[in-house]
């Protein structure tokens, strides 16, 4: 940690690891372990999100339901695990992020180990509820536990590496539960990946002090102005401000964006341009690996650069330029590739940076909450974005996929630099 970074408000950290302070060595192998333990947590969490749909086939035929009870499970799981993320946020600023992290992801771990075990359809919702429940802790438990424990200089490389687990836990889920089922059986791999999580879950339990957040109270809001005097916003009276709201925007318009290419590139490159199956899935394959590979770049810049809203910016100007040019010229196969690795590279890019931009207007006492808004926002785009993408699809307008992604792509832009200029014109960031 830094000298400077250690004023207090609120109650003190309950367990600080001293020899954090003690020298650069002791500081660095606290801050991996902190970001290898954190990230490891993030992993399962996406990872379990993308458990059940490799396994529909296997459940729809035994559970004797159709594949749209199956998909009320899973939007349930979805939905729950984002809606209240928000109150859970307040409870991570109330009661410490490291005991609700340790809850909430051996309750996920549970849940989705028990669903291999029962024999009825209703136990499949209720154990989906109670696992999009776990879900629910990671986002503003590990943004509190970073943002207060991770040593200043490195703050921005720990935020990319986490979401690069998430991203790198969701991509490796489906050909593993597809081979395992394959292997064991549908059961076998629910069980098995349940008591994976918490044999993880009890390693992370055993270093559980170096998490440094079981009590709320540390303020390292790193650029964050926040007024000793009693003028500091907290709570609602902070997260309803006009710059929380815009960040909120940002990311849902972030997953709004993520989610429409996700779904539809391959769909709308084949109608677009007769391209081959083959081809629109290596070009979508080529987006996700770059955007990964973004994140951890981007987390490098983060560090480096105090000009957060200037690396997004670029950022996302080079994403929606290269992004929209397959809705109006038939590429090359190696063209295509390029473009679309271009686009995720660069919107990868995007996501540290918005996360230090973030961390910059909140106070470290309500880092928890901050998040926890926020990633609604991820939930309410990623849920409605094929709605609006899927109607391009039904419309014939399969160009409009590309130019809407970029269009998104611009509004997150719009977002970010409002927010950060009226997070510093209120007094929440420096200017």
């Amino acid at each position: 940690m830094t000298g400077g970074a250690g004023k207090r408000s609120g109650s003190a950290m309950a367990t600080v690891d001293q020899g954090a302070l003690g020298g650069k060595p002791a500081a660095a192998g606290r801050d991996t372990k902190v970001i290898a333990l954190i990230s490891a947590g993030h992993f399962f969490s996406h990872f379990y999100l993308l458990a059940l749909p490799p396994l529909f086939l296997f459940l729809q035929q035994d559970f004797g339901v159709s594949y749209v009870a199956l998909g009320l499970a899973l939007t349930a799981y979805n939905l729950i695990g984002g809606v209240i993320q928000a109150p859970v946020g307040f409870l991570v600023d109330r009661i410490g992020a490291r005991l609700l992290l340790l809850l909430g992801f051996g309750l996920n771990a549970v849940a989705v180990g028990l669903i291999g075990v029962v024999d009825g359809y209703w136990m499949l919702v209720a154990l989906a509820v109670l696992a999009g429940i776990g879900n629910s802790v990671f986002h503003p438990a590990d943004y509190a536990i970073m943002s207060g424990t991770v040593s200043e200089a490195k703050v921005g490389r720990a935020f990319g590496i986490h979401t690069f687990a998430g991203f790198f836990g969701g991509s490796v889920a489906p050909i593993t539960m597809g081979v395992m089922a394959a292997v064991w059986g549908w059961r076998a791999a629910l069980i098995v990946t349940g008591a994976v999580g918490l044999a993880v879950l009890a390693v992370m339990a055993a270093n559980s002090a170096v998490l440094g957040q079981a009590a709320p109270g540390t303020k390292r809001g790193g650029h964050a102005a926040v007024n000793d005097g009693g003028a500091a916003r907290r709570g609602w009276s902070l997260l309803l401000t006009p710059a929380m709201l815009l960040f909120f925007a940002l990311f849902c318009a972030i997953t709004f964006t993520t989610s429409g290419i996700y779904a539809f590139t391959i769909n709308g490159l084949i109608d677009l341009h007769g391209t081959p199956y083959t081809l629109a899935n290596a070009a979508l394959t080529a987006f996700l690996f770059a955007s990964a590979l973004g994140v951890l770049l981007g987390g490098f810049f983060a560090d480096r650069m105090g000009r957060h809203d200037l690396v997004a910016s670029v950022a996302l100007i080079v994403a929606a330029a290269t992004i929209v040019v397959p809705a109006f010229v038939p590429l090359s196969p190696a063209a295509l590739i390029l473009v679309m690795a271009v686009s995720g590279l660069a919107f990868g890019v995007v996501q540290p940076a918005r996360d230090m931009m973030v961390r910059a207007i909140t106070p470290g006492t309500e880092m928890g909450k901050v998040f926890g808004f926020l990633s609604v926002g991820m939930s309410l785009g990623s849920s409605v974005s094929p709605l609006l993408f899927g109607w391009f699809m039904d419309a014939g307008r399969p160009d409009a996929v590309f130019i809407a992604a970029a269009a998104f792509m611009i509004v997150t832009l719009l977002a970010a630099l409002a927010g950060r200029f009226v997070g510093a014109r209120s007094g929440l960031a420096r200017a």
